[in-house]
């Protein structure tokens, strides 16, 4: 298994183009901006120094040992111990379809992220344990219904999409040969750990890197759900039988 996270940035959208400039000196290969809205009081916005509660959220893939390197330079040079400067976390990955993939969207070598990570035999029975997980998966903007088609022919039950603006490091956009400054759509589907990996495959095996969509799909544990009705959760339907005896 190896060591990686995804990170996700709550910008003040004044500050958006310092961000960037963070982000590319960082070498952080694979970044998706989209547009959010804070849903704090205005007394709690005036209280902080914000003034405005529109938002720009950044995503990205990170091997572990780095994240933490930019977590730390982020929280230093971009002043994020003050309010309304924005803030940073990370989740751990379940699992990533694909070693190629991976290498592109954490801008390292499969060998170097398995050298950095400190994941354990302990951490990894500790994922298996989830019973549910989100399924990212992130796509050249306009191939959404091919993908969920293929994830419910894999049992998945449907997504949510978030619109969001590719952009990245040119030198490392460069050194791998793909284009992520582009419009993206990202799906996000809930699944059971048993169905995720069929899922995954399906998405990759329609739309993977050889495709006009090159999606990266990922998943990530989830610890705790309401809302979601599971087709095994189901009593299976009883077929009424003719029970007219024979002559």
């Amino acid at each position: 298994m190896i060591d990686t996270v995804f990170m996700t940035a709550v910008i003040n959208p004044k500050r958006s183009r310092q961000f960037e400039q963070f982000f590319i000196e960082s070498k952080t290969p694979l970044l998706l901006w989209t547009n959010g809205r804070g849903t704090a009081s205005s007394d709690i916005l005036d209280y902080l120094g914000i003034g405005e509660s529109d938002r720009e959220i950044v995503f990205t893939v990170l091997g572990q040992a780095k994240a933490r390197r930019v977590l730390k330079s982020m929280d230093r040079k971009m002043q994020l111990y003050i309010p309304g400067n924005g803030l940073a976390f990370t989740v751990p990955l379940c699992s990533f379809a694909g070693k190629t993939a991976l290498q592109q969207v954490c801008g390292e070598s499969v060998e170097r992220l398995e050298e950095e990570s400190q994941a354990s035999s302990e951490e990894e029975a500790q994922m298996d344990q989830y019973q549910y997980q989100l399924i990212v998966a992130i796509i050249n903007r306009g191939y959404v219904d091919a993908a969920m088609d293929a994830a419910r022919e894999a049992s998945a039950r449907g997504g949510t999409v978030i619109h969001a603006l590719g952009t990245g490091n040119k030198h490392i956009e460069q050194f791998f040969g793909i284009s992520i400054a582009q419009e993206r759509d990202m799906i996000f589907i809930v699944s059971t750990t048993a169905a995720k990996d069929g899922i995954m495959k399906a998405i990759v095996a329609e739309m993977g890197k050889v495709t006009k969509s090159h999606a990266i799909v990922f998943s990530l544990p989830i610890n705790d759900i309401v809302g979601l009705r599971l087709l095994e959760d189901s009593e299976p339907e009883v077929e009424e039988q003719d029970e007219t005896p024979e002559a």
